[in-house]
């Protein structure tokens, strides 16, 4: 399957090493897959209710009655010197936002002290950050936080691994998601999880669970992906 643009854009600055990365779009095309990728990784998903100890921990009751101090994955990404991957950025509180200012900054300029102990914290050689948003353009984010993430990649086809990781019609249907209305696109998610349930009861029983008066809609896209699969 010939890869599309955006994915490609998206392996080449891996490869070139580059460490701030936006990934926009609409949702269910594999942004989070995609960025949290092989290797490890630290995942922080972003709400209205989230709070600065989200993102760099908080206290938590010891099993000997006290407390101890656990690091959020913003610090442990800074500690381990590996990927952190903020999910759906745009949701996130002010609070969060301003936090990610610091959290996000260059290695160079980048630390947090530890509340308890007074630790100074810097990250470590090989950390990175990847946001993703469903938002239609990068610069709606704050300045200062744009600011950092020069890069952004607007995503509108599936991920191919994700995509490839579905059986042939699936796929079929699951690369013709980014040029379909947002009103009738299908999320990767929901066809991995018909694909994971046919296998239990078939597909027609499986759309009709999952896609209630749409399921004929989506058998037919299934019957088409099936025709091409052949054809391919």
């Amino acid at each position: 399957m010939e890869i599309p643009q955006c994915w490609q854009d998206v392996a080449l600055l891996e490869r070139a090493g580059v460490t701030r990365v936006i990934l926009y779009g609409p949702p269910g095309m594999g942004k989070t897959f995609a960025a949290m990728g092989s290797g490890p990784a630290e995942r922080l998903i972003c709400t209205e209710d989230s709070t600065t100890a989200d993102v760099t921990g908080m206290w938590q009751p010891a099993a000997d009655g006290g407390w101890r101090w656990c690091d959020g994955p913003a610090i442990r990404a800074w500690r381990r010197g590996v990927r952190l991957v903020v999910d759906e950025v745009d949701r996130a509180s002010g609070d969060v936002l301003s936090l990610l200012l610091a959290m996000t900054d260059s290695d160079e300029s980048a630390r947090w002290i530890h509340p308890h102990t007074g630790e100074v914290v810097r990250p470590a050689h090989g950390f990175s950050v990847v946001m993703t948003s469903n938002m239609e353009h990068p610069d709606e984010l704050p300045a200062a936080l744009r600011d950092r993430f020069p890069i952004a990649v607007a995503v509108d086809a599936p991920a191919p691994a994700a995509v490839n990781s579905l059986r042939g019609d699936l796929a079929q249907v699951a690369m013709g998601a980014g040029r379909s209305p947002s009103s009738r696109r299908i999320s990767l998610r929901t066809l991995r999880a018909f694909d994971e349930l046919s296998r239990h009861c078939g597909d027609v029983e499986s759309a009709r669970i999952i896609f209630a008066d749409r399921a004929n809609d989506f058998l037919d896209a299934l019957a088409i992906g099936s025709t091409e699969t052949r054809a391919s």
